[in-house]
């Protein structure tokens, strides 16, 4: 098949969904697929290039994903829609694409309804957090009605259920899958866990959906616990001065020079795979939905026992108290009593650890997600 992908974002950031998007490309092309890749993110766009995939750099205009840009989009989408069919019939591929698979709200606007009377298959690919920009967005009724012309593929049951209670059609879940190539071999010798302390990690973006603050509150007061928070976000500023607070009401003289307690935020870890073998525990504490969560999957892959909220997709995969612990999204309470438990049981927390790697080798492997969008991929689909 001849699979083009496409992303035209507001911003361009390294996460989740670009990992997933590199990897899932990858892929298909290992699979023997030609997969060519069209935007304007030029995160993908470096990224793809160095995979020695085919790029087609295109930058039509911002998404229809705010207020303003909303509006202006009544106007700019026949010059954008102009712009990306020109495009894609210029394409330098050995015939035209089989499938499009989309990434972004303006081609799904502009190109759907073209693309599926032309016989291209159309996907919809969705791995970002629904809100606002979706919920309220005006353009929402005419997804709608175009969605019945597309397959969409969301990364969580969780998903899909908010999917189709905003009246999506052909809505199907596909986990991540998680590329172990980032994480590297394990080293010689296990990283050291630090004195008696039980070392907690997490990865997110520092905004107040992924629920830092929550983790910061539920480990407060509690002895022999360091906490290292890996990520980078416009709640940076406001984490740090919390992060002081508590310190100046727990001093090393309340709790003892033996059980003082230690937090750092990182910006980013070189070693990713080393960060994860160097904790006792990885918490993802988002508050609100987050569509898979990549990075709790990782830890489970690397046998590190992991603590996630019900507002994560991977949330539904699990058995709460045996792969993984599941707690309340937003409850700080809720996740210090999970914390305290699995401090006071390193048997079980051995446990767990051994049941989640085998939980996200079987259920989140990149060998079954990329097989699973192929059976997606080759689905016929006409217009009627």
């Amino acid at each position: 098949m001849k699979i083009l992908f496409t992303r035209f974002p507001l911003e361009s950031r390294f996460g989740g969904a670009e990992v997933q998007t590199l990897a899932l490309m990858k892929g298909l092309k290992e699979r023997g697929h030609e997969v060519a890749f069209m935007g304007s993110c030029s995160t993908l766009l470096k990224k793809v290039a160095g995979c020695k995939l085919q790029i087609f750099e295109l930058d039509i205009g911002i998404p229809p994903v705010s207020k303003v840009a909303a509006f202006t989009f009544l106007w700019r989408k026949l010059s954008m829609g102009k712009k990306i069919r020109s495009a894609i019939c210029n394409l330098q591929l050995s015939s035209r694409p089989d499938v499009v698979c989309m990434l972004s709200l303006s081609e799904k606007l502009l190109l759907t309804k073209h693309l599926t009377e032309e016989g291209i298959r159309v996907i919809w690919i969705e791995h970002d957090r629904i809100g606002r920009w979706l919920t309220r967005n005006p353009w929402l009724p005419k997804l709608r009605k175009l969605s019945e012309l597309a397959t969409t593929v969301v990364v969580s049951d969780l998903s899909k259920k908010i999917y189709e209670k905003l009246e999506f059609q052909n809505v199907i879940a596909i986990p991540n899958g998680i590329d172990t190539s980032r994480l590297s071999p394990p080293p010689l010798a296990p990283p050291p866990r630090g004195e008696g302390k039980l070392r907690i990690g997490t990865i997110a973006r520092l905004s107040n959906d992924k629920g830092i603050d929550v983790l910061i509150d539920a480990i407060r007061d509690l002895p022999d616990i360091s906490l290292t928070i890996v990520g980078t976000g416009p709640e940076r500023v406001k984490l740090e001065a919390q992060l002081c607070s508590g310190r100046s009401r727990s001093s090393a003289t309340e709790l003892g020079p033996s059980n003082q307690q230690s937090t750092i935020i990182l910006p980013l870890v070189d070693d990713l795979a080393s960060f994860y073998r160097s904790l006792d525990l990885f918490v993802l504490p988002s508050r609100e939905h987050d569509p898979f969560g990549l990075v709790a999957g990782e830890a489970m892959m690397m046998g590190i026992p992991t603590i996630v909220t019900d507002a994560c997709g991977i949330a539904g995969y699990l058995q709460n108290g045996r792969d993984a612990v599941i707690v309340p999204a937003g409850s700080a309470k809720d996740l210090r009593n999970a914390i305290l438990d699995l401090k006071n049981n390193p048997e079980k927390r051995a446990l767990m650890g051994a049941i989640g790697k085998g939980t996200a080798e079987e259920s989140f492997s990149m060998e079954r997600m990329v097989r699973s969008y192929e059976i997606v991929l080759k689905e016929n689909k006409t217009v009627e």
